[in-house]
């Protein structure tokens, strides 16, 4: 079997209606040359049963029954992969069907060492554009402020880069695995963003989990003790973050997580949004992957599948 370019890793636990979306995406790709590994996470859903279900040599299914977080599953793909890049990808997002032309143009030009993410769109559960994540426009940044760097699922770099910089399998990175790698690489590592949106990243709707969000918060306190760059630096960002940590309890208890998950993305114009909505459409649309959608509305609500 020849090397593939892209290995497109997906781990998913419990993953419910939206995982075959976001497989039809990889398959949607203008980009062919691609392997999907799909790595279970001690899902009890029947998801592991669709997903073996697949019927292309390209998609690779790995599962051991266990529940062992993120930051070990992202590890385990990555040292699996046969291809030169590796992507990553949540299980409920929906890539843009050049995302791997486009950035395997970047990775050919920048080299090894460099990382690549994008902006993103924002959808909610119907699977509808309600925003965008824009990408970064400043310089590259440095120590603590690099764990903005990347809307984490638009991440590729070669596999390579992955292998030397293994995410931490910490308990206590276990929900903030990405800020922690990018902190951790940033003074080594060409960071590249690119301006336009090429993930679909679903976010309203989607119910707003305290106890996730203190998981994150616990290992950002972290990271602003060891990469603010002084003692003074690490107060004012431990300060910053322990600010942010009481207002988001505040807001969950009043009843305002809509407010919070909304203050992730920016609104598009409608013709954006309508051009967004198209592209979408022509993603949800394809008959390019073993297994058939029976109604658009299927489609767009991620309903369940009938397998080939």
């Amino acid at each position: 079997m020849s090397q593939p370019a892209f290995s497109v890793g997906i781990s998913f636990r419990n993953p419910g209606r939206f995982l075959s979306l976001a497989i039809q995406s990889v398959f949607a790709q203008t980009c062919r040359d691609w392997e999907l590994i799909l790595m279970d996470d001690g899902s009890m859903d029947g998801s592991v049963d669709f997903v073996r279900a697949l019927d292309d040599s390209r998609v690779r299914v790995f599962v051991d029954g266990f529940h062992r977080n993120l930051n070990i599953r992202l590890n385990q793909m990555v040292v699996l992969a046969r291809g030169r890049y590796f992507v990553r990808m949540d299980a409920d997002d929906i890539m843009h069907p050049e995302r791997l032309e486009r950035q395997l143009a970047v990775l050919s030009r920048e080299g090894e060492d460099t990382v690549v993410g994008s902006a993103a769109y924002s959808m909610d559960h119907l699977s509808r554009v309600i925003g965008i994540r824009p990408a970064l426009k400043a310089k590259p940044l440095r120590g603590f402020a690099a764990r903005h760097s990347f809307i984490h699922p638009t991440v590729a770099a070669s596999v390579q880069w992955f292998r030397e910089n293994l995410y931490s399998e910490s308990f206590l990175f276990h929900r903030s695995q990405d800020a922690e790698l990018w902190c951790r690489t940033s003074a080594r590592t060409r960071f590249v963003v690119m301006p336009e949106p090429l993930l679909f990243y679903r976010e309203m709707d989607k119910d707003f989990s305290l106890p996730n969000y203190l998981g994150t918060s616990l290992g950002i306190l972290y990271l602003a003790t060891v990469y603010s760059g002084s003692r003074i630096g690490a107060f004012c960002s431990l300060c910053n973050q322990l600010t942010k940590v009481w207002i988001t309890c505040l807001a969950v208890a009043f009843g305002k997580e809509r407010w919070l998950i909304g203050r992730r993305f920016r609104k598009l114009a409608e013709k954006d949004r309508q051009r967004a909505e198209r592209i979408l459409d022509s993603i949800l649309g394809e008959e390019r992957w073993p297994c058939v959608v029976t109604t658009a509305s299927a489609v767009r609500t991620g309903a369940p599948i009938a397998v080939k």
